[in-house]
């Protein structure tokens, strides 16, 4: 819906601007003649060292469209919340059907000298840029980015509780004493792989900001658990070798224990003989 005034008829109603940083960016007007005289228009804006209009001014014809197009310079720094406080304001004057663009003066759009001026004002908005084809990849290859390397712990940790089960069981039954299982890290690694599937599936309902936020929040804490499983794994594995050298040394003394019983067996029955 466009803006209106008695002459004319101003689309879109507000200048809305996809707003990113380091670029300029375009948005288009167009000026309506709704009447069946010539109207003169002038274009005017709070901020005019940050816009560009071009043209800001020109004429009309009867039931005639002119196009206008404001170009918001390259901005350096994001306002809070995205927020504009800029405003512009189109002012249009019935002139004589032979004027041109070039003989427009400031003088028609004053009140003061009796001219009959009419107004329309519009505010400007920033709104989020639109996707870019190669965005919309990666953000549907993001689940399978952040699942791969929690799949690579997973494994790692599965192949450090396959080596350590013999090592394990012999230390049970040479001491008579029961050992830890190593599968709690992968357990947590897969309630975490779980987790961060589902999230990766439901971002895609939020905004772009929450969905930025969110995926941050996500491979931070993917990181730290990687970090922390990799350590435990570390662990396990010098846990591993103390057992191996532990269960060593238990079958050792066994083995000079029953050559000693042996010998004493000997002995004692070449004496019962004789």
């Amino acid at each position: 819906m466009a803006a209106s005034s008695d002459l004319l008829d101003v689309d879109p109603p507000e200048l809305q601007f996809p707003f990113e940083l380091d670029k300029q960016i375009s948005c288009p007007l167009k000026m309506i003649n709704k009447t069946d005289r010539t109207v003169a228009f002038k274009v005017k804006t709070t901020s005019p060292k940050k816009y560009c209009v071009r043209p800001n001014n020109g004429v009309v014809r009867p039931r005639s469209t002119c196009e206008v197009v404001v170009t918001m310079q390259a901005q350096t720094v994001a306002p809070p919340d995205l927020q504009c406080k800029d405003k512009f304001l189109v002012q249009s004057v019935v002139v004589a059907d032979g004027l041109s663009a070039k003989d427009i003066t400031p003088q028609m759009f004053m009140k003061q000298e009796g001219n009959v001026v009419e107004e329309v004002r519009m505010r400007v908005t920033y709104v989020m840029p639109p996707e870019s084809p190669s965005e919309i990849a990666e953000e549907s290859d993001g689940p399978q980015r952040i699942l791969a390397p929690m799949q690579r712990i997973v494994n790692n940790g599965r192949s450090a509780s396959e080596l350590s089960s013999g090592s394990v069981s012999l230390r049970s039954a040479e001491l008579g004493t029961e050992v830890g299982s190593p599968t709690g890290p992968v357990v947590r690694t897969e309630e975490l792989l779980k987790a961060a599937g589902h999230a990766a599936e439901t971002r895609t309902y939020t905004g772009p900001d929450a969905q930025s936020l969110e995926l941050l929040a996500l491979i931070t804490k993917l990181t730290k658990e990687k970090d922390s499983a990799l350590e435990q794994n570390k662990k396990l594995h010098n846990e591993l070798e103390l057992v191996r050298r532990d269960a060593s040394k238990q079958g050792g003394f066994s083995l000079i224990f029953v050559l000693v019983c042996g010998l004493l067996s000997i002995i004692l029955g070449y004496l019962v003989k004789k």
